[in-house]
């Protein structure tokens, strides 16, 4: 790791680093000089599909600039850490070389614009990462959509390919679902940071030429309003009419200079993949290499990274030597298990609350031993970067004296259920309970597990089993919002 020993105080970096956050830049905890550097797929680029190339890239920057370690992100993306901020531009200049970038996925943005693997998924009725590329190159490097001084916050999109709606929708400030007709569905107003909204469908059999002029009109309604806390936040002030018509009237008078959208026709690669999940998200250069090898040897020279801190590696064919590895058919991403997904913590993130990373190590050991396909999600704060709220089980810490809240039955489509809250201390104790009610329930998914014992049952098997456990109280909304 390449360092430049001199001392500074967190906030003189921070002030430094703040307004470039847009580039891919933000300030990892403590008097220190380093940054974190969240990259995804450059302009033009498939955002979900890396190649071989561009991991070693990885494996060098992260050595000889961070720590030695990448972090899979949750949309698309990837990070690398305790980078010193005056090496950043050095850092981006190696990236952008073989086609990576960290533009736009930080700070006040457009973000990557996620897609489903469609090209790997039989059931998709268009090819999403050709509708994510076309959207997310319309918004990159223009200025009239990046930084604190024209985007009041962040905003996010996702696209899904078919109704199971694997790119998690109801989390997004625009989230598109393919129809088989070849229309769209679009929900806005969804969003799980700071507070949580499940996203409402606004307008349903979209014509793909349709999409951009609705997403520009989403965006230029929340640039007016100035709502530094989200879309969702506008939408909840008006409601999905009045915002539909407040976007359609942007639309409308736009549409005609936009582009328009690519060929949408699925290109299905029917191909057996090996599944690699990260527990936690963290993956050392030795990990990235034994991957670039499988790729290489055995698949098309890349791999596939979604939202759920896994490597999907599309092989050419099974044979003997891949012995081991989890091989799974193409087809749906979603549910997919066992998958413990978190954010960085209170190890190099400013805001967070507990050791996700640790956490969460112990409680995928219970995980696995039941081997069934939950997600587990485990955020460091408020921010809910460990997507808590849309997993089968989610812990996600608040407040001064801190406790963390615990819902479960989140998934694409819905928002966890509030079950109660536990000291930090406890979640792998609650995780147990849970699971271990689970197994005796005898169904195979989280979603009608809840509906079999009631959140009320699930309560009161973590009242006699978990010491520190209470039920919600009238102030849970305060701080974790209306849904």
């Amino acid at each position: 790791m390449q360092q430049l020993n001199v001392s500074f105080r967190y906030s003189e970096v921070h002030r430094i680093v703040y307004p470039r956050r847009h580039e891919g830049i933000y300030k990892n905890r403590g008097d220190n000089p380093w940054v974190s550097v969240r990259i995804r797929q450059g302009v033009g680029r498939d955002p979900s599909k890396w190649f071989t190339n561009q991991l070693r890239v990885l494996i060098e920057v992260s050595r000889k600039y961070g720590d030695g370690r990448v972090m899979l992100g949750t949309r698309g993306d990837v990070e690398i850490f305790k980078v010193d901020y005056r090496l950043f531009d050095k850092v981006v200049s190696r990236l952008k070389a073989v086609g990576l970038d960290p533009r736009d996925s930080c700070g006040n943005s457009v973000r990557n614009p996620i897609p489903c693997p469609s090209n790997h998924c039989p059931l998709a009725h268009v090819n999403a990462e050709a509708l994510s590329t076309f959207i997310a190159d319309y918004f990159r490097y223009r200025a009239e959509y990046e930084g604190m001084s024209v985007m009041p916050h962040r905003f996010k999109i996702s696209i899904s390919v078919c109704e199971r709606a694997c790119a998690v929708p109801v989390a997004q400030d625009v989230g598109i679902v393919a129809r088989g007709d070849g229309t769209f569905d679009v929900y806005i107003g969804g969003g799980i940071g700071e507070h949580a909204f499940s996203a409402k469908l606004a307008f349903t059999g979209v014509r793909a030429e349709d999409l951009l002029p609705i997403i520009v009109g989403a965006i230029e309604v929340f640039k007016r309003e100035g709502e530094k806390r989200g879309f969702k936040w506008v939408v909840a002030k008006y409601g999905v009419e009045k915002v539909k018509g407040l976007i359609m009237e942007f639309a409308n008078g736009i549409k005609s200079t936009l582009p328009k959208p690519p060929d949408l026709s699925p290109k299905f690669v029917d191909a057996k993949i090996i599944r690699l999940h990260f527990p936690t998200g963290w993956v050392g250069g030795e990990d990235l290499e034994r991957v670039i090898n499988l790729a290489y040897g055995y698949g098309f020279g890349y791999v596939i990274i979604f939202n759920n801190q896994t490597i999907y590696i599309p092989i050419r064919e099974v044979s003997k030597e891949l012995e081991g590895y989890e091989i799974k058919e193409p087809g749906p991403f979603h549910p997919e298990g066992p998958t413990t997904v978190a954010c960085l913590g209170n190890e190099l993130c400013p805001p967070g609350l507990i050791d996700t990373s640790g956490i969460g190590t112990k409680i995928h050991v219970h995980l696995r031993r039941e081997y069934e396909p939950i997600r587990v999600g485990i955020s460091g704060c408020t921010h809910d970067c460990g997507m808590s709220w849309v997993s089968d089980i989610g812990f996600e810490p608040f407040g001064s004296k801190t406790r963390v809240l615990i819902t479960v039955g989140g998934g694409p489509t819905r928002l966890g259920q509030v079950v109660g809250t536990i000291d930090p201390g406890d979640m792998e104790a609650a995780t147990e309970a849970i699971l271990e009610l689970y197994a005796k329930s005898g169904v195979k998914n989280m979603a009608e597990f809840v509906t079999k014992y009631g959140v009320d049952g699930i309560r009161e098997e973590l009242a006699r089993r978990v010491p520190s456990f209470m039920k919600p109280d009238q102030n849970i909304k305060i701080v974790f919002g209306p849904n």
